[in-house]
């Protein structure tokens, strides 16, 4: 039975197999990043929003999934629960210096990204893995850290950034004003960085990590 829950479950299932959030589906098929973030699943007297027939269509041509084979994915898509974990992209920080891994709306991008299972998610999560001892103690070699854009930042959170012309950095956000961001690096030998709010080209809050 067609269904709204288990069609948009069928779109998470198809950007996860490509490596991507919703949002980075959306942008690949060249729709608006937050077409289909979960905040716009339903309207805001509670009634579900249903994804146009236009839009599928462009996310079908992107991905190169044909109607039938999405249509069967529809018709088995089971909703995500505690049994059934969402799936987020995944890729070793190690990878990062190498490749585009991202777009400049810091959703992942370019090839390498798998997949990881979390409880649950927002809908632009994705998911780092520590591949070596830069960040002790807080990260493990082998941990894994789950990131989300769409998660206010507060003073004291921990920050996946990304200055322009420099490297991810994962850090604390110490102070904010408009004409200044101070970031303390996470790691043993941490160091204050200070930015003009211009200098940064995204951030992300770390949700989670499996410590």
């Amino acid at each position: 039975m067609l269904s709204h829950d288990k069609v948009w479950a069928a779109i998470d299932a198809l950007a996860a197999q490509n490596g991507l959030s919703p949002s980075g589906l959306a942008r690949r098929a060249g729709l608006d990043p937050t077409a289909f973030n979960r905040s716009k699943r339903f309207a805001g007297d509670g009634r579900p929003r249903w994804p146009s027939t236009e839009s599928l269509a462009k996310v079908l041509e992107a991905t190169g999934e044909a109607l039938d084979t999405f249509a069967a994915r529809v018709g088995s898509s089971t909703l995500n629960t505690p049994e059934r974990p969402f799936l987020v992209p995944l890729l070793s920080l190690s990878d990062l210096a190498d490749t585009q891994s991202f777009d400049a709306h810091g959703q992942p991008a370019g090839s390498g990204w798998t997949t990881f299972q979390v409880p649950a998610a927002s809908s632009d999560a994705f998911a780092l893995r520590v591949s070596d001892d830069r960040f002790l103690p807080h990260y493990r070699p082998g941990d894994t850290i789950i990131v989300s854009h769409e998660t206010p930042i507060r003073l004291g959170d921990r920050l996946v950034v990304k200055p322009f012309q420099e490297p991810v950095q994962l850090c604390f956000l110490e102070n904010e004003t408009p004409t200044s961001l101070n970031l303390m690096t996470i790691g043993d030998n941490s160091k204050s960085m200070r930015f003009q709010p211009s200098a940064i080209e995204w951030r992300a809050r770390i949700i989670w990590a499996s410590q």
